[in-house]
């Protein structure tokens, strides 16, 4: 049975959490114990011993994922080959004890310490990969439900295992790849082979000479995700100790709380879970934890190390979704979607320690050097936020989800929040059609890719009556929403524009493509796709 038509959302769909569990013990936090060079005992090997430690896992996942970016189209994706759906999870978890040494006081530890570096961040690396290619072919709904429910499971394994000792900290750490290897091998079936195929093949033929179209593609919004990035690393090491014992559980317990918060605001209202809406929370806890160092000194550090924990979770969740819904849209497939968002991500990760390794001495040595570089990173954030946020352009979905919900809403007629009618110019005496009422439903195509070919005749259709009918690229955006049966308010808070322009918007549509209604709209979309 499938469980997203059933609506079930069984344990091994939150594998996910399992790895982001193991990315926040072994490197974000000293839930499991200090790792490498942050807690290095002895003289350095060597000038620069101490960037080589920091950098060296990240650098590691940045290498493997650029490899899976280029060699995807002769070698196919990581999750089409058994051996790798198998073996990434298991040598994540043997290298995993490795990053638990000290290396910088002795030649083997530091040769051990980077052999499992490199194998780590190798497989880590597949492991994001692969489960991003499971949220490419999820319902949008099912991805905004799987991702924070997930990041809050993380946060509370993170917590269990701060709470234990020795070994068992190790041991926890060990098995969470594991635990996300199993989860995905149970989750990836021949039907989420198939869908993800057929967007694959979708993307190709779309960027069919074209280069690195799909780069092109993500606007500023890609980098405005590595900039952030690159400063919540930054405020993390803002406490030079790291927060541990009490304070780390009472942050993260915090930081699960927060996440449930925000996802039930979310996805209880009209508008979902979308990167602007994240970044409306996100920013101001930033900036409160930048602004505590300023006001007070070493004890702000534990509040900006606090602000920087709960933004690594919000960008995660960021990450995991926005990028599986580029894939969605058919312009990347989801391995080159998924590979470039956490490219983005890691980067933007090694970009802050790199800083934070020049930077450190300077800060140290200054009186108020702390402060300085506290105020410097407001005014970056608030800069590089304001760029991205005005980078509306990839923020949704563009193909629906699939037919059956799509004419389910719209069957429902027109949200009342949304207050619109068609023009006076269009609708005439009598031309109205009620959107009550029971409608004939086309019945979505058999098969295990259905879904997905379903997705691919609607995103076709609705780009030839775009082009037939002259849309602006404004209008083709809330008519790919207007398609999925969505309303004024969720477009509103999707696109970053007003109830009023969301609503203008599609007047202008209804108008130019002859229609008086959501419903007469889809039905347009139906019978065109049907003519293709």
């Amino acid at each position: 049975m499938d469980d997203r038509k059933c609506g079930l959302m069984p344990l091994r769909q939150l594998g996910w959490g399992f790895l982001l569990a193991w990315v926040f013990c072994v490197f974000y936090t000293n839930a499991a114990g200090a790792f490498g060079g942050l807690a290095a005992a002895g003289p350095d090997l060597f000038p620069g011993g101490d960037f080589t430690v920091s950098v060296l896992p990240l650098g590691s996942s940045v290498v493997m994922l650029l490899v899976v970016l280029a060699a995807e189209r002769r070698f196919g994706t990581p999750a089409s080959h058994r051996g790798i759906v198998l073996g990434a999870p298991l040598v994540t978890a043997l290298s995993t004890p490795l990053l638990f040494l000290a290396p910088l006081g002795s030649p083997p530890l530091f040769a051990a310490f980077c052999i499992g570096s490199v194998a780590s961040g190798f497989g880590s690396a597949l492991m994001w990969v692969m489960w991003g290619e499971y949220y490419a072919v999820l319902p949008r709904e099912s991805s905004e439900g799987l991702a924070p429910i997930s990041a809050v499971s993380a946060a509370l394994l993170v917590l269990l295992v701060s709470s234990t000792q020795g070994w068992m900290t190790v041991a926890l750490s060990c098995l969470f790849p594991l635990l996300s290897g199993l989860c995905f091998y149970l989750v990836w079936g021949s039907q989420e082979r198939a869908e993800e195929q057929i967007l694959s093949n979708m993307a190709h033929e779309r960027n069919q000479g074209s280069g690195i179209v799909f780069l092109a593609g993500l606007g500023r919004t890609g980098f405005g995700i590595l900039g952030v990035f690159s400063l919540v690393s930054v405020a993390g090491m803002l406490d030079p100790a790291g927060a541990s014992g009490r304070a780390l559980q009472v942050i993260l317990l915090a930081s699960a709380l927060l996440m449930a918060l925000v996802s039930a605001v979310a996805l209880a209202g009209p508008r979902r879970i979308s990167l602007s809406f994240l970044y409306r929370w996100m920013c101001p806890i930033m900036v409160v934890g930048f602004a505590a160092v300023i006001l007070w000194g070493s004890f702000g550090g534990v509040v900006a190390f606090a602000a920087s924990l709960i933004g690594r979770f919000i960008f995660c969740v960021i990450a995991q979704i926005y990028f599986a819904s580029y894939a969605a849209s058919g312009r990347a497939t989801p391995v080159q979607a998924t590979s470039l968002g956490w490219l983005f991500v890691h980067v933007g990760d090694l970009l802050g320690c790199a800083f934070w390794v020049f930077a450190e001495p300077w800060v140290a040595a200054s009186a108020d050097g702390a402060t300085q570089l506290a105020v410097l990173c407001i005014i970056a954030l608030v800069t590089v936020v304001m760029l991205t946020l005005n980078d509306t352009a990839v923020f949704h979905r563009a193909i629906p989800e699939s037919n059956a919900p799509v004419l389910k809403a719209a069957a429902m007629g027109p949200d009342p929040a949304d207050g619109l009618s068609a023009p006076a110019s269009v609708a005439g005496t009598g031309a109205g059609v009620s959107d009550t009422g029971p409608q004939e439903m086309r019945q979505p195509s058999t098969g295990q890719a259905s879904a997905a070919e379903d997705r691919a005749e609607n995103v076709t259709a609705i780009e030839r009556l775009a082009e037939r009918h002259r849309l602006t690229p404004r209008e083709v955006e809330v008519f790919m929403l207007l398609a999925q049966g969505r309303s004024i308010p969720y477009i509103r808070d999707e696109l970053i524009i007003s109830r009023e322009t969301a609503a203008t918007h599609a007047k202008h549509i209804y108008a130019k493509l002859g229609v008086h209604s959501r419903q007469e709209l889809i039905d347009l979309v139906q019978k065109r796709e049907t003519e293709g």
